[in-house]
Parts: structure tokens; C-alpha cells; sequence
């Protein structure tokens, strides 16, 4: 869980950082983030060498979500490099995470190694 904005800053902004970052902007009280909690926990294990995986609350961190143009919870964004590669929002299923996540995977793959 983002506990600064100085914290998300860093794990965002790196452009050295080897792996994407999935980042779930979710608040207590929304019962589709309740849902999509789990959801995120399984794939953040399934993909735990790969990805890393970060929770903001928007009720802590409203300007985090408005800079991150979040509108609606849950919503997930990927980053790689200080780079946002996706974006999912509203309750997803395990099997369209996981997607997702190799999809990024795959792009990522591609910015280190160009074709020439």
C-alpha cells in the first residue's frame, strides 16, 4: 500500500526499474475494489518474479489518482519506466488480468531488446 506520494513518485518514476509496476487505485468502502483485491493478489503471486504490484487508496491520495487520470475505482494502470503501458477499469476477472499482465510483459520484452 502507497503510503506517500513521495512513495509513488519513486516507484513510478523509475526509469532505471527492471519490471512494470501494476498499480490498483481502489478505496475501502468500493465493494468492486473488494472484489478486485483478490483478483490482483492472485496474479501479483502467479506473476511475483515478473511484475511488482502496488495499492493507492483514493480516498488518501486523490490528487495521485486525478494526476493518474483515474475517474472511476477500481482501476488499474500499468508502468514501466515512468511510462503508463495499460489501463484497466471497473472489476476484472482473473484469466483478463493475467492477459493483460503477459501483454505488458510482452512490450516491455520489446523496449529492451529493439529490433533492429
Amino acid at each position: 500500500l502507497i503510503k506517500t506520494a513521495e512513495m509513488y513518485e519513486t516507484i513510478i518514476q523509475q526509469e532505471s526499474a527492471s519490471r512494470p509496476v501494476l498499480v490498483l487505485f481502489s478505496a475501502p468502502w468500493c465493494g468492486p475494489c473488494r472484489l478486485t483485491n483478490p483478483v490482483v493478489k492472485e496474479v501479483k503471486q502467479q506473476f511475483s518474479s515478473l511484475i511488482d504490484v502496488v495499492e493507492v487508496c483514493t480516498d488518501d491520495f486523490a490528487e495521485i489518482a486525478e494526476e493518474a487520470g483515474v475517474v472511476s475505482i477500481p482501476t488499474i494502470q500499468f508502468y514501466y519506466q515512468g511510462e503508463k503501458m495499460d489501463t484497466i477499469v471497473g472489476c476484472v476477472e482473473k484469466s483478463v488480468l493475467a492477459n493483460a499482465v503477459s501483454k505488458v510483459l510482452e512490450d516491455v520484452s520489446q523496449i529492451k531488446t529493439p529490433t533492429s
